[in-house]
């Protein structure tokens, strides 16, 4: 049959095919879903470069008020004229007070960026794609990290493209969203490519509803590009660059959720595969940030492909607690029948 392979369409119709489902499902999030879409974009948030490595919360914030209290003070008691202690105590009060509004979003009537929750950070590492994880995983406030495309809303969606974002796209009302944001946020970034390494700049989605089978569910979605280092290297970049890159981004990613009271968040292999990052590399900055903020995100699910499954495994899966064996006790010697004791037909023997 022609287009087929075997009784299998070819990619061309499984591309055609995805194509005309996203059209579909995106009239149907604009239709079943206008109003929670409306809010989703009207409450999305653009942090610019450098602004979420720079995010602080808990006892951070607390220190950060503490400085800018004591900076002022000095400034206050400087000679007049002294522009320069006064200039310094109002950047890091500014600093203090943008870190209490990030972690009072969210809670009403706050007075301050809350403390973390928890004292520790879990983890469990999983095959299945973001959108199950939500529904099987996720606990508490939850917040997705979507690796976006970089200047283009969800990335090929539409045209039929496969991978994590178009995943995040065909179960949500998400694309509509990043949609509205193409003239603030997209087409800014085409002057931010850095060969391939991009920026931290990051569109923050809170309530981005989920369906699948006639259940909703709510995640935040982060979406933000991943450096891709294979190209940066044929761009000139530097090593040095690209590791610096990647290590920023996760920075971003991390301070973000911390900063927003996120509970549960979700994330890929993010760096690894054709963008160019060795696992351990990954895995390395990930593991050392965690241990350098515990309990900052209580619970991280990472829903990775399968090729990165044994390494992610390794380094944050939860151990198997094995079930006790249960222990059946043998019958004393005195009550098993001897078996030189049964009488058999004449011409049968044991052996």
């Amino acid at each position: 049959m022609a287009g087929f392979n075997g009784g299998r369409p070819n990619r061309e119709e499984q591309r055609e095919e995805r194509r005309r489902e996203a059209v579909r499902h995106t009239g149907l999030m604009k239709a079943a879903f206008g109003k929670e879409t409306d809010e989703a974009i009207e409450n999305a948030r653009i942090y610019e470069e450098g602004e979420g490595r720079a995010l602080l919360w808990g006892a951070e914030a607390e220190a950060a008020k503490a400085a800018a209290e004591a900076a002022q003070a000095d400034a206050d008691g400087a000679q007049a004229g002294n522009e320069e202690a006064r200039e310094e105590a109002e950047l890091v009060e500014e600093a203090a007070e943008a870190a209490e509004a990030e972690g009072a979003e969210g809670a009403e009537e706050a007075a301050g960026a809350a403390e973390p929750a928890a004292t520790e950070t879990t983890t469990k590492v999983v095959t299945s794609f973001a959108p199950e994880a939500l529904y099987r995983d996720a606990a508490g406030k939850t917040m997705i990290v979507d690796p976006a495309a970089f200047t283009r809303p969800g990335g090929a969606y539409e045209d039929g493209a496969f991978g994590p974002e178009q995943i995040l796209c065909s179960e949500s009302n998400l694309y509509p969203v990043l949609c509205a944001h193409k003239r603030d946020f997209y087409d800014k970034n085409r002057d931010y490519r850095r060969g391939s390494l991009f920026t931290d700049r990051a569109l923050y989605v809170p309530d981005v509803l989920f369906s699948r089978g006639g259940d909703t569910r709510r995640a935040d979605v982060l979406a933000i590009a991943e450096p891709i280092r294979a190209f940066a290297l044929e761009n000139h970049r530097s090593e040095r660059e690209c590791d610096k890159a990647l290590a920023d981004r996760l920075e971003t990613i991390f301070r973000i959720a911390a900063a927003n009271g996120i509970e549960t968040l979700i994330m890929g292999a993010f760096g690894c595969g054709r963008n160019g990052y060795p696992v351990a590399q990954v895995i390395e900055l990930i593991k050392t940030w965690i241990s350098q903020h515990p309990g900052a995100v209580p619970n991280i699910v990472f829903a990775v492909p399968r090729f990165n499954f044994d390494a992610f495994q390794e380094a944050f899966g939860q151990p198997v607690v094995e079930e006790p064996v249960e222990v059946v006790e043998e019958e004393d010697d005195e009550e098993r029948e001897d078996w030189r004791d049964i009488e058999l037909p004449e011409g049968i023997t044991l052996r």
